[in-house]
């Protein structure tokens, strides 16, 4: 009988204890105030009907599997926590996050799913509506009434204010008309359109009599089936058919033929109709109406970013459990220079991100006006970056993570689609660079003479970086986050002077057209300085020493990867040389070297159960039998 001798060395032995008490000590921290929910999360996805859903279930079933899948959240409580204890909830609208952040790991589907109905529809009726409509609060957080958020439209896109579907308000009947006026107008992607929602929230443009200017766009309730599940009379629903991903949600479009509904269905905290049929708002311009509404639900790109995030997390525990065990011409994969290169910054990203997702939520909660520009500035790069690194740790595993029985591919497709859901990411990045340079122009503007002067000096000087900082200085917080602010401001001052200086030969609109890519690339900037402030604080936060290390190594490996991959930039603004620049060439790799050995330590502080990284085993079929005949 063949012994085992050969495969020594070929897989290596669970953690240390010591390892382990490490791994517990990280997820504490990130975990920090929501660790009970988080670990009623993790029991949840735990349970064997939970498991990973088989990549050949066909859409239909799997849609009838994240609906059971809801029913089983209902039964858990979960779906009280974001609603105010006066509608029937909890007011735990943060921790309900957390609790759909850790549902990502084991299934995209509901979470997204679920962030539909008990986010985007549940929510938009508590924050967007008034007391009228909040009686349909209990029937949402038990599931009895599924809805959807009917914003999308296939003309308009990320253009929301430029919704066509038109609501025309009857002034003798006190109803509101709703109307799909041409194909482009159908709302289209529509979460719990095409087999279960029951009634949807409509943003359309609201007319106080027909042909009328519109009043801005506004959200109506609209029922789209019967309690038996038929389709509402001038509704007309369509299936979106199968998807790349995310096939257990059931997206769909919407149009409506005239389909009257009553004054109670709009949503009317911002503007409503009063007793004689004439239209008010505390907020006159409508475009500020908008974004005012708009703004309430910031929520939802929070909620992306950290459930894209959940996927770069799974991918990378899976990945790292996979070359930790992996031997290469007699040496471990996770040795191999480039393999850390590869792994290990984007180990220190999912953290970075991650204080950063959780910095946005306690901003939301503190109504903090700045939370919406961060969280399209963040959004953006954590739905960017998490397909990137799925790619990355596919590719780590060779042929292995190109099998379904992996779940590279799932997550893959499951969340490429972030970088367009809550906003396509290159508007979020308009959107946030717009935002930014707005509010600098007004603190630029309202400045003294002198003011200016030391405003611009600051803004354009010439960094002490090149004339003595040495490889040393990259290690130190203070001098990191200088960097990350000098280009963030630098770039933020260059848009105001080519803007300014455009704007002489240009209309506004041609303007912000040929700004875009440098708005882009500001917001980028703008964000990794938040994501590295963060980091800075939560490092400067810890007590324990051996916390405190290992973050603080994880937090400058975040700093001098971005720097090195900004390089080019700081070498043409005059911050860094050369010479400096290939010297962070060389500390990403010593620091990369650094925390290998505790690249297991670091992931399997994620807290994501074990079952939950690899998918269901592709049963083996029978041998065939060889066919009884001649042997030639």
């Amino acid at each position: 009988m063949a012994d085992n001798k050969g495969l020594a060395g070929a897989f290596q032995t669970e953690s240390k204890p010591e390892e382990k008490m490490l791994a517990a000590k990280l997820q504490d921290v990130l975990d920090g105030p929501f660790a009970e929910v988080r670990n009623m999360a993790r029991a949840f996805i735990a349970r064997p009907e939970m498991a990973p859903v088989s990549q050949e279930l066909p859409k239909a079933d799997y849609r009838e599997v994240t609906l059971d899948r809801i029913k089983l959240m209902v039964g858990e409580g979960f779906t009280k926590m974001p609603y105010a204890p006066e509608h029937g909830g909890e007011g735990k609208g943060s921790a309900y996050i957390n609790i759909g952040e850790m549902i990502a790991h084991a299934d995209m589907s509901l979470a997204v799913k679920q962030g539909v109905q008990f986010g985007l529809f549940g929510t938009s009726i508590e924050r967007l509506g008034t007391e009228k409509h909040q009686h349909l609060i209990p029937d949402i957080i038990a599931g009895k009434l599924l809805g959807g958020f009917g914003m999308t439209e296939e003309a308009c896109g990320s253009d929301v204010q430029g919704t066509q579907t038109v609501a025309v308000f009857n002034k003798e009947t006190r109803e509101f008309e709703i109307n799909t006026p041409h194909e482009g107008a159908r709302k289209t992607y529509i979460g719990n359109a095409a087999k279960h929602g029951q009634m949807m929230v409509v943003f359309a443009q609201l007319q106080m009599a027909p042909g009328e200017e519109s009043k801005g766009v506004h959200a109506f309730l609209v029922p789209v089936r019967d309690a038996q599940g038929d389709t509402m009379p001038g509704v007309t629903i369509l299936d979106n058919g199968h998807k790349v991903g995310l096939n257990g949600v059931d997206n769909g479009k919407l149009s409506f033929d005239h389909v009257k509904v009553p004054y109670d269905a709009m949503l009317d905290k911002f503007g409503s109709i009063n007793a004689k049929g004439q239209y008010t708002s505390d907020t006159e311009k409508k475009s500020a109406r908008f974004f005012k509404m708009v703004g309430t639900l910031v929520t939802g790109r929070v909620f992306v970013s950290m459930a894209a995030l959940s996927g770069s997390k799974s991918a990378l525990a899976a990945a790292v459990d996979f070359v930790e065990k992996r031997n290469v011409f007699g040496k471990g994969l996770l040795t191999r220079q480039a393999t850390q290169t590869r792994l290990m910054p984007k180990i220190a990203e999912a953290y970075a991100l991650h204080f950063a997702t959780r910095d946005l939520l306690t901003s939301f909660e503190k109504g903090d006006p700045r939370t919406e520009t961060m969280a399209a500035a963040i959004k953006a790069v954590s739905s960017d970056r998490a397909s990137e690194t799925v790619d990355e740790c596919r590719r780590l595993e060779g042929g292995k993570g190109y099998m379904s029985e992996e779940r590279f591919g799932v997550w893959r497709n499951d969340i490429d689609v972030f970088r367009t859901f809550e906003g396509d990411n290159l508007i979020l990045r308009m959107l946030a660079a717009k935002n930014q340079v707005t509010r600098l122009k007004k603190k630029f503007d309202g400045a003294n003479v002198a003011g200016k002067l030391i405003k611009a000096y600051d803004m354009n000087r010439q960094d002490r970086w090149q004339r003595w900082a040495n490889r040393n200085e990259f290690l130190k917080a203070e001098d990191q986050l200088g960097l990350f602010e000098a280009r963030e401001r630098t770039m933020a001052h260059n848009l105001l002077l080519k803007g300014k200086k455009l704007g002489k030969s240009y209309d506004k609109d041609e303007v912000g057209n040929l700004l875009q890519d440098d708005m882009a690339a500001y917001s980028d900037a703008y964000a990794e300085r938040l994501i590295h402030e963060k980091f800075v604080k939560t490092v400067k936060e810890q007590a324990d020493p051996e916390v405190k290390a290992v973050l603080k190594d994880l937090c400058d490996l975040y700093a001098v990867h971005c720097l090195r991959k900004n390089a080019l930039w700081y070498i043409e603004n005059g911050n860094l040389t050369p010479d400096l620049t290939h010297s962070l060439v060389r500390l990403e790799h010593d620091l990369n070297a650094k925390l290998a050995p505790q690249a297991k330590t670091l992931v399997d502080g994620f807290g994501i159960p074990e079952q939950l990284l690899h998918g269901p085993k592709p049963e083996q079929a029978a041998r065939p039998q060889p066919d009884k005949g001649p042997v030639f």
